[in-house]
């Protein structure tokens, strides 16, 4: 018959940690827990901050046309350094803010001539806990954004146009 291979000699134990491995690894631990406090603490600072934010944000008065219902909310000056530029923001990251109001709301524009102020709209007849818009209202919004789709291809053409123009001007000029 075969022979079968021997098996394999058991592990021998590693030998016992020399003073200086054990201190370095006393460092590593020690570097490691000051880092996990110091994130904590700028996690209890940001949520200090936030809840600081919180109070001093301002939310108007409703108002509405025949599709939505806006609203403005105005926030501190310094948030708007940490928000995203270009952009407005998702649910989750306004509510991040401290920004609260009840579900459906969406952050639709910038108020550019107060960055602070943030415009935000719902659906008429929105379900607030829920976010969900009626059925008979879906047509209207579809309506709507192809509308606001329309009257910003006209816009960035007529930009277009005008740079176009400028630059012919400026052509000319020389």
């Amino acid at each position: 018959p075969p022979r079968r291979a021997a098996p394999p000699p058991p592990p021998q134990p590693a030998p016992p940690p020399t003073g200086a491995a054990m201190a370095a690894a006393a460092d590593q631990l020690e570097m490691a827990l000051a880092e996990v406090a110091a994130q904590h603490m700028e996690a209890q600072a940001q949520a200090a901050q936030v809840q600081q934010w919180t109070e001093e944000t301002d939310y108007s008065e409703k108002y509405s046309d025949d599709v939505y219902e806006y609203r403005r909310v105005t926030v501190p000056r310094a948030m708007t350094t940490l928000f995203p530029q270009g952009r407005c923001m998702a649910e989750s990251e306004w509510r991040a803010f401290g920004i609260t109001m009840s579900r459906g709301w969406e952050h639709y524009d910038h108020h550019y001539p107060e960055s602070n102020v943030l415009l935000f709209r719902r659906v008429l007849g929105t379900d607030p806990k829920t976010g969900r818009i009626p059925d008979h209202m879906a047509e209207k919004v579809a309506q709507r954004k192809a509308y606001i789709a329309e009257l910003e291809q006209q816009r960035q053409r007529m930009l277009l146009e005008r740079s176009r123009r400028e630059e012919m001007q400026a052509a000319d000029m020389f």
